[in-house]
């Protein structure tokens, strides 16, 4: 090993945590100066966190303590939203009343329903609920809330019209264009509250607006640099904490994790670790680094079984590689048969030729965001 950290120019250790702490406080930089610039139109259009981001933000809680207290604090925040919004909608209804009460009895009916509706989740959403799945999956319910109260103002005439008119300070009823605008996602405040374990969906998405962030990053940043900004620096320990989570949580909550070691018993540790899962655990080694294409991936993925793991113990990766195989994992995911994935290699390969094709073709589907890949520190 060279004195730098680097081993035949792999990266690893120190010298790839600072590789990664540079390239993401790049990143970051340029992402608070684009994402907002539009309105934050992307996070303002819905809810994307489903089942499956209900299990990323359960797993983030328990291993980011400071996570549960941000979503609790943002949902109260949220709560006094949608209370400002009920004001709106209860006077909306007793207009609506003076007018269509003899003509159109049941509809009324119908609304009063649905306010009262609206007025029980935002009772719940400030209330001290537990951060359970099933309450998480209830906050996720909003979207539907919503559209149905919608609906049902929406069945008198120029009643969204009247939502937006008397909207009060700290109401969210306002018309884009013409209609309303749909409600930002439940979970942002001053950007995504669930950072790291935002759905995968929003973790992968770059924006097509103006300015473009995709656009911003390829100006200031080379496709190594943007790679190294998808990892996480994190001591050995966390690493480990994750790897036994998924553990004991069992398959529904296992996700695809990439971790280089800044020594090889770690790696060896986390092998271990990962043999004490159900199911069959099979090891792959790839001595010449891991290069595997998407089809080569999902091979591997249909032949393991989606309640078994494959672990690939390689002497490198690089980032053309880290795409393909998040291509991989992706399709896999959407598929249903994904299982336990881990990739452990010896280091970090800087890019000896062209960059992945989806960041020269400008995809805004970017693969990295929502893939774990951990640079232990030293």
């Amino acid at each position: 090993m060279a004195a730098d950290g680097t081993t035949n120019g792999l990266l690893r250790g120190s010298e790839l945590t600072d590789r990664v702490l540079d390239a993401t406080e790049k990143f970051v930089a340029i992402r608070d100066r684009v994402c907002g610039a539009c309105e934050y139109s992307c996070c303002h259009s819905g809810t994307m966190v489903g089942q499956h981001g209900v299990r990323r933000a359960l797993k983030g809680i328990e291993l980011k303590p400071e996570l549960g207290p941000a979503i609790r604090e943002a949902m109260r925040a949220r709560a006094e939203e949608l209370k400002a919004d009920l004001d709106t909608i209860r006077k909306v209804t007793e207009l609506l009343e003076m007018g269509f009460a003899a003509q159109m009895p049941a509809e009324l009916a119908e609304l009063k329903r649905l306010t009262a509706e609206w007025a029980g989740f935002a009772d719940f959403l400030g209330s001290d609920f537990e951060l359970s799945h099933d309450n998480l999956r209830r906050v996720t319910e909003f979207t539907a809330v919503r559209a149905n109260l919608l609906r049902g103002v929406g069945s008198f005439a120029g009643g969204h019209a009247a939502l937006a008119r008397f909207s009060g300070p700290g109401g969210s009823f306002t018309f884009r264009r013409r209609r309303l605008a749909p409600p930002r996602c439940m979970f942002h405040r001053d950007g995504c509250v669930l950072d790291r374990y935002k759905p995968i969906k929003c973790a992968n998405f770059f924006c097509n607006g103006e300015p473009n962030l995709l656009a911003e990053c390829q100006d200031e940043m080379t496709f190594d640099e943007f790679v190294l900004s998808s990892m996480y620096v994190e001591p050995f320990a966390f690493v480990r904490q994750v790897v036994e989570q998924a553990g004991v949580l069992g398959p529904d909550y296992w996700e695809p994790l990439v971790a280089v070691p800044a020594a090889r018993a770690q790696g060896d540790e986390l092998v271990s670790l990962a043999h004490l899962r159900e199911g069959r655990v099979e090891l792959r080694q790839e001595p010449a680094g891991f290069y595997l294409s998407t089809e080569e991936v999902l091979h591997a993925i249909v032949a393991t079984g989606r309640d078994n793991t494959v672990i690939c113990r390689a002497a490198s990766v690089g980032g053309p590689a880290l795409y393909e195989l998040a291509v991989a994992l992706q399709r896999a995911h959407n598929d249903g048969i994904l299982g336990g994935f881990i990739l452990i290699p010896d280091g970090f390969a800087p890019s000896a030729f062209m960059p992945h094709p989806m960041w020269t073709d400008h995809m805004m589907s970017q693969p990295l965001g929502s893939l774990d890949i951990f640079a232990i520190g030293e």
